[in-house]
């Protein structure tokens, strides 16, 4: 039987105040991309007073907290005692019991010993019994005597052997100078299992967990895991250290550990700078750990009231354009509409493509506001050049460096063993933009960071190129500047049409704000991650940052923002779904907000928030339901009254090329529509308008509908 591997770390009186516990499991933290949870359980047992104010951070490793001792008594006058169900009832489901320093020091008898297993087999806590002979015991040839002494004291004690991992404590062995070897180990532990089996029976013996706890280092522990007896350790003096994680990942080694070395070595022969490999290191530790990503109800608490645009009341103040860029991301390739060039370079309304759009409206806002603006794009890898060329003649805009940088590449995930993608047919596929929270290590890594701050400029101002509702709003900025919050974000009001998206809610433990995304929710607390009522707002991904407040963020954590990282499942070439099956590791740059102790956010109307994801949004876009500006901004028509037209197109028309098939002769009238169906091959005539909610269905060869006007039917062709 294959018994999973258990490391416990028993600091006993150490360390010596509740803040270098605090600093040693950050040290922790950093090492748990080399430790695979599904092959090793840790438990860490911490001094008695500081269970309770430890254990959300220990939990937060992956790990469990553990009491060092426990009472053989029920509740009632028992001065200087705790109860099982006390540490039950302060969620600490494990403890040791019968350490040789409580039978020693403290008098602990084998029957004391044996009353405490029954308490806690009644209370359903975990036991980590240890047992273990003296130097004098151990050379008057007593070692297999003493152990099945103790251990015979409290198998009969025992109802459920799946709450029991035995601890074997060679005590002539622990701060002794003596070793020992691990051939003596596995024999010891070897005769433990056979009076197991003995005593109990060979499915216990099989299954129950033999720890060893004789001076174990991360010098020794690599050869006595090996031992088919030794199924983890008890560590003591070596788990106050940082190497701790060493031995914990002797023991359950990740793909970090084989894998690291080939992702590096591909992504500096790909020229990717430090920060880039720094990122994406986190990133890949976090997939191969196997960390909870999950953010469950128990951890969340709505968010009942923000600040709201129209109620503002600071006076705008245009000098602090001259301090804020205003950035927008433009990394996208739109693989999910079929694209393999920049999304922004799709055309939208009257010729305008959306960089047309976003040139025409800085030149405006310029114009507006009487004064020079600071405008900047996030560009990837794949869209830089097309980006450039597009904007070329925009000379205003500025170019080069003072135009763009570039955001990070990451390389794709096989899915089936997390090696490096690989794909000899285009290598350009094994490649992806890690998403846009790599805002952050592309600004730092691309040295933009430094440049803008000596440059004078304090805020920046972020959004996505395919919203074109979000613009530089300066009531909104100065708002931001004399709220003196270090990150805002602003949000919208959740309607039914949002229930599927990500929310904003506060993290119960620490008060602050956070997000919390459909691939973060656990599928028993889906319904209330849909609940509308309770969690109200949405990101827009219209964002405000002080960049002072950014840097001293990558100082205070070593160069990296520990952004909550997602698997977005893909096939390497995304247009070929026969290929590989790839993992692209991705964080969102509004998730942000967690890291940032004040952050804020500001409920703004829906009007700065209209986002082209599908073609079913697009084909929304060019209709008559919206208009373009004098300030080259797309809003929704007067008569839609705040209420875009709702496209369900079938799914033969997912890519733009296909779309643009459909529609060869332009988009229809939507201005009248409140939901458009549109099912199996078809072309739509020049001149059909559409009103109320309307399905048109072919299910055979391709057809043309003809020019009319079509108003709260079904249309079969």
């Amino acid at each position: 039987m294959s018994r999973k591997f258990i490391v416990g770390g028993n600091w006993k009186c150490n360390p010596a105040t509740v803040r270098e516990a605090n600093t040693l499991l950050k040290e922790w933290k950093k090492a748990l991309p080399n430790v695979d949870k599904s092959k090793v359980d840790v438990v860490i047992c911490p001094p008695a007073l500081w269970m309770s104010s430890l254990n959300e951070s220990i939990e937060a490793l992956g790990m469990s907290t553990c009491a060092q001792n426990v009472g053989k008594n029920d509740a009632g006058a028992f001065t200087g005692e705790w109860t099982a169900s006390n540490l039950q009832d302060i969620n600490i489901s494990w403890t040791l019991i019968g350490h040789s320093e409580r039978r020693t020091k403290y008098g602990e008898s084998d029957a004391d010993v044996a009353e405490k297993v029954a308490k806690c087999q009644d209370a359903g806590l975990n036991v980590i019994l240890c047992i273990g002979e003296t130097l004098e015991e151990r050379e008057g040839g007593k070692t297999d005597e003493v152990n099945k002494r103790q251990l015979g004291a409290v198998i009969p004690k025992v109802k459920d052997w799946d709450k029991i991992v035995i601890a074997y404590e060679p005590v002539w062995a622990i701060g002794t100078g003596k070793v020992a070897t691990p051939d003596q180990a596995e024999e010891t532990q070897a005769a433990i299992r056979a009076y197991l089996k003995e005593a109990a029976g060979a499915a216990v013996a099989d299954k129950v967990r033999i720890q060893y706890g004789g001076s174990v280092t991360r010098d020794n522990c690599a050869e006595l895991i090996t031992k088919p007896n030794i199924d983890g350790f008890l560590v003591g003096g070596a788990s106050l250290k940082p190497t701790f994680m060493d031995i914990v990942s002797a023991v359950g080694p990740s793909k970090m550990v084989e894998m690291w070395p080939k992702y590096e070595e591909k992504m500096k022969k790909e020229g990717c700078n430090e920060t880039a490999i720094a990122a994406f290191k986190y990133n890949y530790g976090v997939l191969v750990s196997g960390a909870d990503v999950m953010i469950p109800e128990s951890k969340l608490d709505p968010v009942d009231k923000l600040p709201e645009y129209e109620k503002l009341k600071e006076k705008p103040d245009p000098r602090l354009l001259r301090k804020t860029l205003i950035l927008k991301l433009n990394g996208g390739l739109g693989t999910g509409m079929g694209l393999d060039k920049a999304k922004s370079l799709l055309t939208v309304t009257e010729g305008n493509s959306f960089l047309d759009l976003i040139a025409k409206q800085v030149a405006n806002m310029k114009k507006s506001f009487k004064t020079d603006l600071k405008f900047m794009l996030m560009n990837s890898f794949s869209t830089s050049q097309d980006t450039l060329d597009a904007l070329s003649k925009y000379s205003e805009l500025g170019t080069g460096s003072d135009l763009e940088f570039v955001q990070n590449k990451a390389p794709k995930v096989t899915a089936s063993d997390f090696s490096p993608a690989d794909w000899s047919a285009d290598s350009s596929h094994e490649w992806c933009p890690p998403g846009h929270g790599d805002l952050y290590p592309a600004m730092l890594g691309s040295g933009t960071l430094e440049k803008l701050l000596k440059k004078g400029f304090r805020y920046m101002f972020v959004s996505n190129s395919d919203n074109l509702g979000a613009t530089m709003d300066l009531k909104i900025l100065t708002h931001f500047v004399q709220s003196g919050a270090p990150f805002m974000m602003e949000v919208a009001e959740r309607t039914d049409a949002d229930k599927k998206g990500g929310h904003l809610a506060k993290d119960k433990a620490t008060g602050g704000l956070l997000l919390r995304e459909s691939a973060q929710c656990p599928e028993q607390d889906e319904k209330e991650f849909q609940n509308v009522g309770k969690y109200k707002f949405f990101n827009t991904n219209n964002l405000w940052v002080d960049l002072a407040a950014l840097k001293r963020e990558f100082r205070k954590n070593d160069g990296a923002l520990p952004l909550p990282v997602m698997k977005n499942s893909k096939t390497v070439d995304p247009r070929d779904k026969a290929s590989t099956k790839v993992l692209q590791l991705e964080t969102a740059m509004g998730a942000a907000i967690q890291c940032f102790e004040g952050a804020s956010a500001l409920v703004i109307p829906r009007s700065r928030f209209a986002p082209v994801k599908t073609t079913n949004d697009l084909l929304a876009l060019r209709s008559d339901a919206y208009q373009l500006t004098e300030d080259f901004t797309i809003v929704l028509a007067p008569e839609r009254d705040g209420v875009p037209p709702d496209v369900k197109l079938d799914g033969m028309y997912k890519f733009a090329d296909a779309m643009e098939k459909l529609i060869p002769n332009g988009a229809p009238s939507l201005i009248g529509c409140k939901k458009l169906v549109i099912e199996g091959p078809m072309t739509l005539a020049k001149g059909v308008v559409f009103k109320g909610t309307v399905t048109v269905k072919n299910s055979g060869a391709e057809k043309e509908l003809a020019a009319g006007v079509y108003e709260d039917k079904t249309v079969e062709l």
